[in-house]
């Protein structure tokens, strides 16, 4: 599981750092059963292939994805629009997109669908897996951000 953990750790890290030069800082994992997202705006992947299903969700919270796109637009939204909304879909796709390549090292292919989008305080999600959801919560300048990973062995029929 640690190999997993550091590959959401790394993927967060290169995405954020790259695009604006700010410093994500991990939190200790853990678990969640509960639906209730952490966060104002949830992007949310679901993953397939190579004997998987599963789920890796971003949730940011409105002032987390606000910082970032304040430095990637140059000035920061004014509301949860569209177009923040779709910048939050983009992000969680590449954070996705990493991970899926450190996975693909280890020899373990994923797809990922489109990421759908899921905005206000106290929104729910629905798992799509059966197994536990491990989060990693993350900071960035005093802001926050969770990124939730659950994934499903298929049955071999």
């Amino acid at each position: 599981m640690s190999t997993v953990l550091e590959a959401l750790v790394s993927s967060v890290n290169e995405v954020i750092k790259t695009y604006t030069g700010l410093e994500p800082k991990p939190g200790k994992a853990f678990v969640r059963t509960e639906p209730t997202a952490l966060g104002d705006v949830s992007a949310v992947n679901g993953l397939a292939g190579s004997g998987f299903t599963g789920m890796l969700t971003v949730t940011f919270s409105q002032e987390c994805l606000f910082k970032i796109l304040a430095v990637l637009f140059g000035n920061e939204p004014e509301s949860l629009n569209d177009e923040v909304c779709d910048a939050a879909g983009e992000l969680a796709n590449q954070i996705c997109g990493a991970f899926r390549r450190r996975f693909e090292e280890q020899g373990i292919s994923l797809q990922a669908a489109v990421p759908v989008i899921v905005t206000g305080k106290g929104h729910s999600i629905t798992p799509l897996c059966a197994s536990q959801r491990m989060a990693v919560p993350f900071e960035i300048d005093g802001t926050k951000l969770v990124v939730e990973l659950c994934l499903d062995k298929k049955n071999k029929t």
